[in-house]
């Protein structure tokens, strides 16, 4: 049972996205609370478990983490453990970026710490989202021309074939992101 902040399909904080999105890598079914539907329930397992933060997972009734240790523990195998699944390979996805888009990502790497790579998340409903940071334990990287493209496990799967341009039109711009696993 995920504690959480909205639901499975609509997460309403952060922190309780990336938890959904580990554990819908890791199971198929799951269970979900929204704590915002009951003050309650929300500060009655804050203090059960003397945890502070949302959100929270429990297995068998035994509270496990939040959303860092989650995190550490779906990096290192744990989660798989405590959780009866099997880890599967992570493979790194090709992916095609435009002239366009590395000219961008170049220049926002350049304004950027050294060590930083590019991080491409591809969510359970197809939606994109790309950030600037360190890599982190448990991902797995793509080199397009000297741009190292950063994914966790099931950003990497849904990544494959993904298509990343940079679009400018009048006085919008921005990144367009092609995914051909996408529903359609």
């Amino acid at each position: 049972m995920l504690f959480m902040k909205g639901n499975r399909n609509f997460p309403q904080c952060g922190f309780s996205a990336t938890v959904v999105q580990i554990l819908s890598e890791v199971l198929d079914d799951y269970q979900t609370f929204n704590v915002l539907e009951s003050p309650e329930i929300r500060a009655g397992i804050k203090e059960y478990a003397e945890w502070p933060t949302i959100p929270q997972l429990y297995v068998d009734g035994e509270f496990v983490g939040g959303c860092d240790i989650i995190k550490q523990m779906n990096a290192s195998g744990d989660l798989h453990k405590q959780l009866g699944a099997e880890k599967r390979e992570v493979v790194a996805p090709d992916i095609v970026v435009t002239d366009a888009a590395q000219a961008e990502l170049k220049a926002a790497l350049a304004d950027s710490d050294p060590g930083d790579k590019i991080h491409v998340r591809v969510d359970a409903g197809f939606r994109h989202d790309m950030s600037v940071g360190p890599q982190e334990a448990g991902q797995v990287a793509t080199d397009v021309n000297g741009l190292v493209f950063c994914f966790d496990a099931g950003s990497a799967r849904r990544a494959q074939g993904l298509n990343i341009d940079f679009r400018k039109e009048g006085d919008e711009m921005g990144f367009k992101l092609d995914n051909p696993n996408a529903p359609k």
